[in-house]
């Protein structure tokens, strides 16, 4: 799934492979991630800021509206702004929005 989180909210022409939407279970997850690029209109032309690129560490924010962190580092200390929020993770990998924080149907904060 870093791949596809890669993929799905960095600038350029994402391919999902039917195997891994379907026959891999991975539909939920990809077709979150898919909703996070088409919401923030992500385009192959979309600007890139790559924060941190490292072996174990992967953090940019793209057009200034989404943030993906992938990598096995798990403290990032202050790399990752204040004003962005979770709205997908995985195994290694976390993808925010910027502004409001949106929580889940039939979650409370």
């Amino acid at each position: 799934m870093q791949g596809y989180a890669y993929i799905l909210t960095n600038p350029g022409i994402p391919c999902i492979f039917y195997d891994h939407m379907f026959d891999w279970n991975l539909k939920q997850e990809l077709t979150l991630l898919a909703a996070i690029r088409a919401r923030n209109g992500i385009r192959a032309t979309s600007a890139l800021r790559i924060l941190v690129a490292e072996a174990d560490l992967y953090v940019a924010v793209v057009d200034e509206k989404v943030l993906v962190k992938i990598g096995t580092r798990y403290d990032v200390g202050s790399v990752v702004p204040s004003d962005f929020h979770p709205v997908a993770h995985g195994k290694d990998y976390c993808v925010g929005e910027k502004g409001s924080l949106r929580v889940p149907a039939g979650r409370h904060l």
